[in-house]
């Protein structure tokens, strides 16, 4: 993204850029690293339960004090729920689709279960802290509940046919946490009809305030928010790039999940000769409680 390059150029000049390498930073850096690029090291299993914790309680509203830099690529744990299925790979998008949708679990942006009931999926490092040689689909729009994105025009982030409430926020002028709140308890139907904050990187500032202010929005949607996972729509990544998409783990909630994670654990580590740790992760069941993450040794499929 354009705004990480320019903010690793300035951060360089200033002799700063090895922060970026280390494997733990203080709170207002965002969270840790979990490769070393210049080392090549992965952290272990543990390290990155710890890693996802951080994340997940680190609220911060900019990343490495740069208004151009929304939280989403420092903190926070961004998740894709998947279907375990032998047919395909767990990281390859939908032929058919025209986005790849994530949910993103932070402690003010709670939820308390996943799309469709799924058990398991795989996490996306921050991006300020992937390891070197991985790519950054570009994160396109956030909805504080679910978006129902599928039939959305723009890549799932525009609107949704016969529902002019719901084109982007900001073009309908709703820029604010209260705003959008007016919007949603205006609309007794809430997925085909509410609107989504663009978040893409041309935005520069302009991202990072609307991106904030849906988190806010989120955290005051009352049960109808915290029931509901929120929606970011990624752009659509080619087939077969798991080696070089930015995935940090695979995930699952409960023992019908963690047969899926299995799979794909071992799945991944056969197509691309990289080993990657399944965290348990237990969602809030109340606003609140707060998410948590655990290496479990005795779940793991491989260990290495």
């Amino acid at each position: 993204m354009k705004r990480i390059i320019l903010w690793m150029f300035v951060l360089l000049l200033s002799g700063c850029a090895t922060h970026e390498l280390s494997p733990k930073v203080d709170s207002d850096q965002g969270t840790s690293g979990v490769q070393s690029a210049d080392t090549g090291t992965l952290a272990t299993g543990p390290e990155i339960a710890g890693y996802l914790t951080e994340a997940y309680h680190n609220k911060i509203n900019m990343c490495r004090a740069n208004p151009s830099a929304p939280p989403f690529l420092c903190s926070g744990v961004l998740l894709r729920a998947t279907q375990n299925s032998t047919g395909f790979h767990f990281w390859n998008p939908n032929p058919s689709s025209t986005g790849v949708s994530f949910s993103w679990l932070r402690a003010d942006a709670k939820f308390g279960k996943l799309v469709f009931g799924y058990n398991n999926g795989f996490i996306f490092y921050p991006y300020f802290f992937k390891p070197a040689g991985k790519i950054e689909p570009e994160i396109l729009c956030f909805f504080p509940v679910d978006g129902a994105t599928t039939l959305r025009a723009d890549k799932g982030c525009g609107t949704h046919p016969g529902f002019p409430t719901s084109a982007p926020c900001q073009s309908q002028n709703i820029n604010t946490a209260v705003q959008y709140l007016a919007h949603y308890n205006s609309l007794p139907s809430k997925y085909h009809t509410l609107c989504g904050f663009d978040v893409r990187d041309y935005l520069n500032q302009g991202a990072t305030t609307a991106f904030n202010e849906a988190v806010k929005a989120q955290g005051q949607g009352g049960t109808f928010a915290f029931n509901t996972q929120n929606e970011f729509r990624l752009e659509k990544w080619g087939q077969n790039l798991g080696a070089t998409l930015p995935i940090e783990a695979v995930f699952y909630l409960n023992d019908t999940g963690k047969a899926g994670a299995q799979y794909d654990q071992r799945d991944f580590k056969t197509q691309t000769g990289i080993w990657i740790p399944m965290i348990r992760i237990t969602l809030p069941q109340t606003p609140a409680a707060d998410a948590t993450f655990q290496y479990i040794p005795a779940d793991q499929a491989i260990s290495s």
